[in-house]
């Protein structure tokens, strides 16, 4: 069996992250357990049950995905659990966390910073930031806007929020969030981190746009893809 584990920042990265590997995924045999660490002790690592996966062996592919509770945790979780992961058979670690609160002009300082004095071997960790939150992600698919409302076009958009979201370069915008609670606001419709809402929102995603034309676009998705398509090959 292969196996992934996937740290996220929080609730929206969970849950899109799972129906991305859902929908890539397509036919084949994967399982895909959320866990979230409880009992977090001040300077004490934090292990995880790992060892209470219950991964189905009829399934080529078993996917733990962590919710860590916060940006700054998702490196330091896999760092106490990295051991223990492939102790338990795992071939592939993810980590995935929004670039705010850090200022776009830190971006490379961060990602240095997710890389040291982390280990290497046998499992590269795959560091992915969303520049500057995940959201500018579902932004970016900008043809679910119209699946939300038909009031939701892009001159609409361009019009009374100021920006394009089919031509303009997301990850240049400084709180994606805000702007796509202003976006639905126009046609009467809410956006919060509620489980709700997010669900609401990676359910209108066109996962096909997303591989294949956004992939391009933005860099740290196509690395997440091509993370994906490397484990999901391996069966």
């Amino acid at each position: 069996m292969n196996k992934l584990a996937v740290f996220v920042e929080g609730q929206t990265e969970q849950v899109f992250v799972e129906r991305l590997l859902r929908e890539i995924a397509g036919n084949k045999e994967i399982e895909i357990k959320d866990c979230r660490p409880t009992g977090r002790r001040k300077g004490k690592p934090t292990h995880l049950h790992i060892e209470a996966s219950t991964a189905d062996s009829r399934n080529k592919f078993f996917v733990l995905i962590v919710d860590c509770g916060g940006d700054e945790r998702v490196k330091s979780l896999i760092r106490d659990n990295y051991d223990s992961l492939v102790k338990k058979g795992y071939q592939a670690i993810i980590g995935i966390r929004d670039v705010f609160p850090e200022q776009r002009a830190n971006i490379p300082k961060l990602r240095a910073g997710l890389h040291y004095r982390m280990k290497t071997v046998p499992i590269q960790v795959e560091f992915i930031l969303a520049v500057m939150e995940i959201e500018a992600w579902f932004i970016a698919e900008y043809t679910h806007f119209r699946r939300l409302s038909n009031r939701l076009t892009v001159e609409r958009i361009q019009s009374e929020i100021g920006f394009d979201p089919s031509t303009d370069d997301i990850e240049l915008r400084d709180h994606p969030s805000e702007d796509i609670r202003n976006i639905y606001q126009l046609a009467g419709f809410a956006y919060n981190k509620s489980k709700t809402n997010v669900q609401r929102t990676v359910g209108l995603l066109d996962y096909a746009n997303i591989y294949v034309e956004l992939g391009q676009k933005i860099n740290d998705l196509n690395c997440l893809l091509e993370q994906i398509d490397a484990f999901l090959s391996n069966g």
